[in-house]
């Protein structure tokens, strides 16, 4: 904790520095992801917002580049890029057969992306909103740690059009085209085209190539805006096209790798949503209906190694996850504004058909699965002030769920169930500087049937594993109580704004992923992903993020996350008892602190200093993250039309690990004995970027 402890004494110094002078008017940031667009110092949830221009002077190409300066926001890999995500210890860390209910919603422009990561991408984005805590009113099933809300950027009535390439190590390339601009009088149109490249920094020894993990990633976005008197239509197009290569695991634990099968992570997205808003009087109606298909690709080289690498003991496989992804969306909501604050009322529809097909070396044919999920809702939310100073909220969303579950096996499975979320916050304006919220919400999250599970039972090789998986066959729901404690402080005449959240969380069945792995007679292991319940969790914590503008030239920014995750009350399938131990994926202190300096009108200079805490990766052994500390910077030069930046990325070139396991043993040159296995983050990495603007 002492890295910790200096991170939130450095934010108290910068405070009080910023208390003794500044002149510099802070930046209004309004959070949309809400049912109502709120300034972000009168929200009452817990929220960190990620801008345009930051996104820019990051460099950042998918939402991993920057996660690490929002509070109590991880990330697993096992992947081409982190896009697992947890917020506050909560969330997936791998798929593999099994469907799953995500508990870290993904939303871009408006659409239901929960459990596709490969679609946070950067490109031509407004701005990234990350709401913690259960969003239970919000989004309902798919949202009980948190909600990530990806808004792309509007068309503009004024014509403008932007040109940018970058070059960076690791054979690293990309582009972005961006234009924008008026059709007719009442109709605008913005266009984003662009690209990412790069090798990957694994070298894979078995094929003597250097790109098995390489980076292949292309979007595109095509917005249409037409506004008249009280209403306005919004159309909107995304496709991405992701080829990722995924080689990253080595028996060595080393980024040099052996395998003679490398794998892919591919998806292909195809997207459509209309959005309209119509205003009359004190009421306004917001409609939204979307539609999207993403084909997907997982694969890997299972062995990680290569045929002779140890005869008499080696084994070699391969396995394969292709999936077809289908969603509709509908929501249509009503809002009232009165004297004394505003009503609003909903309706909401969701249909998902997800289909699986798996080639597995250890498969005798083809296993094919579909997921049908449906979901209706209805939701309400009151805001009223109760005097000159309070405000009360109030929000409530009731929702069905049915799903539908059918395999190759012959195995089928339905259920339908009814759940309540909501929140109830306390909002009082201190003084003109301080606003302080107290809130109560509940989440909820989706049981179910583990799937792969009862699709292994009839493979089993002993008793022993028969009972092992029997045991393990379903799950119940989850439900999850939030309490905050906020206080939002801003003095805009000195350029400081500070943003605090003290909340407590309370998990009551809480959901756990693990993994059974079963010995075979070949010496191989069937690693089998599951999920069983603990009968109880607590996550408690802290975010604080500071930002002070002292002054035109310079700019301060400081985060902070500290979380205490611990089981109160689990036992495994394995039987061990892991009550009070840290939950995965829950670091105990994350921190980012920045500095922006504009030497001249021309010269800017910038670096970030991230960190976190070791962390377990999992449930089931001890295998950890490492600590990390990293160091970025950048140095741009702004011309009249043009721009140059130079960027460094993890400049002391630290080992940063995004994956591991601890469970099993996978090298049989030292005859399968159990070991960790980590997958690494990128090293030190630099680049350069050029734009235009025409």
């Amino acid at each position: 904790m002492k890295n910790c402890k200096t991170t939130l004494t450095s934010a108290i110094l910068l405070s009080g520095i910023a208390l003794a002078h500044a002149d510099n008017p802070l930046e209004e940031i309004i959070v949309t992801a809400e049912h109502r667009d709120y300034s972000i110092s009168q929200t009452a949830t817990s929220v960190s917002v990620v801008t345009a221009s930051q996104l820019a002077s990051q460099s950042a190409l998918h939402l991993e580049d920057v996660m690490r300066r929002i509070p109590n926001l991880n990330a697993a890999s096992g992947a081409s890029r982190n896009r697992y995500f947890q917020i506050r210890g909560i969330g997936e860390r791998s798929q593999y057969q099994e469907p799953i209910n995500p508990s870290v919603g993904l939303l871009v422009d408006g659409m239901d992306f929960s459990g596709l990561g490969l679609s946070a991408s950067t490109l031509d984005i407004d701005q990234v909103e990350v709401l913690r805590g259960p969003q239970g009113t919000l989004h309902g099933a798919n949202a009980i740690a948190g909600l990530i809300s990806i808004q792309s950027s509007e068309p503009s009535h004024e014509s403008a059009h932007h040109i940018e390439l970058g070059l960076g190590n690791y054979q690293s390339q990309s582009w972005k085209l961006t234009s924008t601009g008026p059709l007719q009088a009442n109709l605008n149109y913005r266009l984003a085209l662009g690209g990412n490249t790069s090798d990957g920094w694994i070298k894979n020894a078995t094929l003597g190539r250097a790109d098995t993990n390489n980076i292949d990633e292309q979007q595109a976005r095509l917005r249409l805006q037409w506004q008249a008197d009280g209403y306005q239509t919004d159309l909107g197009i995304m496709t991405v096209d992701a080829d990722n290569g995924f080689d990253a695991f080595s028996l060595d634990n080393t980024r040099t790798t052996l395998s003679d099968e490398p794998g892919r992570d591919r998806q292909k997205t195809r997207a459509i949503w209309l959005r309209h808003q119509h205003e009359f009087g004190d009421y306004q109606l917001n409609a939204q209906i979307s539609h999207s298909r993403s084909d997907t690709e997982y694969s890997y080289d299972e062995d990680w190694s290569y045929v002779g690498i140890a005869p008499d003991w080696e084994y070699s496989s391969f396995d394969q996850y292709r999936r077809d992804y289908r969603g509709q969306e509908i929501d249509i909501k009503l809002t009232r504004t009165t004297p004394n604050g505003a009503w609003l009322v909903g309706v909401y529809s969701r249909d998902n058909d997800e289909e699986l097909e798996r080639n597995y070396t250890y498969l005798p044919a083809l296993f094919g699965s579909r997921y049908d999920t449906e979901y209706r809702a209805v939701y309400g939310q009151i805001d009223r002030d109760l005097s000159a100073s309070l405000q009360a909220q109030l929000g409530l969303r009731y929702e069905n769920r049915e799903a539908r579950y059918s395999d190759s096996e012959a195995l089928n499975n339905q259920s339908d169930d009814d759940f309540i979320g909501g929140k109830l916050a306390f909002l009082w304006q201190v003084n003109d500087a301080h606003r302080a919220y107290l809130s109560v919400s509940k989440g909820y999250r989706a049981g179910g049937v583990n799937t792969n599970v009862l699709a292994s039972i009839p493979t089993a090789e002993t008793p022993e594993q028969t009972a092992l998986l029997r045991g393990q066959q379903v799950f119940d729901e989850e439900t999850l109580w939030n309490v905050e404690l906020g206080l939002r402080s801003l003095w805009p005449e000195l350029g400081l704004s500070w943003f605090n959240t003290l909340f407590v969380m309370e998990r009551d069945d809480q959901q756990v992923k693990g993994s059974l792995v079963l010995p075979r007679q070949d010496g191989s292991t069937n690693f089998i992903d599951y999920v069983n319940n603990a009968a109880s969790g607590s996550n408690t914590g802290i975010e604080s993020e500071l930002v002070w503008r002292a002054g035109e030239s310079l700019t301060a920014t400081a985060a902070l996350g500290l979380l205490w995750a611990e089981f109160d009350n689990y036992i495994n399938a394995d039987g061990q008892n892991l009550s009070g131990r840290d939950q995965a994926q829950a670091p105990r202190y994350q921190y980012a602190l920045g500095l922006d300096y504009q030497i001249n009108p021309h010269w800017t200079f910038g670096a970030t200093m991230e960190g976190r805490d070791d962390y377990y990766f999992s449930d089931r052994h001890e295998a950890k993250a490492r600590a990390i500390h990293l160091l970025n910077a950048r140095v741009r030069y702004q011309g009249e039309q043009w721009y140059v930046q130079a960027w460094a990325k993890n400049l002391g070139d630290a080992t940063v690990t995004v994956r591991g396991f601890g469970s099993f043993g996978n090298d049989p040159r030292k005859f399968y004995v159990t070991e960790p296995y980590y997958q690494f983050g990128a090293p030190r990495t630099f680049g350069i970027t050029l734009g235009y603007e025409l």
